[in-house]
């Protein structure tokens, strides 16, 4: 597929880049990992597709957190999600800013792999293999924020999600935790809209509004039951920003949406 062989080509651009940044010749970088010059080099002249193993060693030997790890789903054309959501993951990576509103669960940007993992065994019906490749897919989205470039984003949190034991007490505090540390205003902010606020606009569905980096158009992203839609229909991402900044007025601020956090977080013990 064509989408594939794009995902290929950039991932051999970025490696040769980041090499020679590093002043290391094919054989040299060959020697750092468990790979031979000529796999090194099948994978930048597209003779050979990276396997996840294979990018994790070139990473670790360039000092890489993510950045060629991204595009290892798109390349074998697997761990990409239902059809109607492939889109998604390209306008994350390309956007600037993005704004969530998540009512039920946290945003899959910042979950944790066991709080991930119970989310997708969940799912009526749901087959413990097939939520692994769910899990990592969410996993390899999260290397957008290592991005030379990551994106703001802001997430507004119902007050609700925070007591949704997912997974059970251990799970909820680490990942309550995660949202603590990765929390670094103005790049990732997470605010909460507290339960005072009562029946809000919000209580419609989660949604995602992407603003593009290149000047394209503005991506929506919405959820519902049984699938989700990406539009970028200039109505529909108008309509959502008004929502947005709707629940963002009720939503605290950081520092008290850190404190609430943290208080549910140690109730969990």
């Amino acid at each position: 597929m064509a989408q594939d062989r794009q995902a290929w080509q950039e991932f051999a651009r970025l490696q040769r880049q980041y090499r020679t940044e590093q002043g290391l010749s094919q054989e040299r970088l060959a020697d750092k990992v468990a790979y031979s010059e000529s796999a090194v080099g099948h994978v930048e002249r597209l003779m050979r597709k990276p396997t996840e193993h294979y990018t994790r060693e070139i990473e670790k030997a360039l000092g890489l957190n993510g950045q060629l790890m991204r595009l290892v789903p798109p390349i074998h054309g697997n761990m990409m999600g239902p059809k109607w959501f492939r889109e998604w993951p390209k306008v994350e990576a390309l956007a600037h800013t993005i704004r969530i509103w998540e009512p039920m669960l946290i945003p899959g940007l910042l979950q944790t792999e066991s709080y991930a993992r119970h989310v997708f065994l969940g799912e009526p019906g749901a087959v413990e293999e097939e939520a692994q490749k769910a899990v990592r897919f969410r996993l390899h989205r999260q290397a957008v924020f290592t991005q030379p470039r990551p994106p703001l984003y802001s997430a507004l949190i119902d007050e609700s999600v925070l007591h949704r034991s997912v997974g059970g007490s251990e799970v909820m505090r680490e990942q309550l935790g995660r949202i603590l540390d990765v929390l670094n205003p103005p790049y990732i902010t997470v605010r909460i809209v507290p339960l005072s606020a009562g029946l809000t606009i919000g209580c419609l569905g989660a949604f995602e509004v992407a603003t593009l980096g290149d000047g394209g158009p503005d991506h929506a992203y919405l959820e519902s039951a049984e699938e989700g839609r990406v539009s970028n229909r200039a109505a529909t991402v108008r309509t959502l920003m008004v929502r947005w900044e709707a629940l963002s007025s009720m939503a605290n601020p950081v520092d008290k949406s850190r404190e609430k956090i943290r208080e549910v977080m140690l109730s969990h013990g």
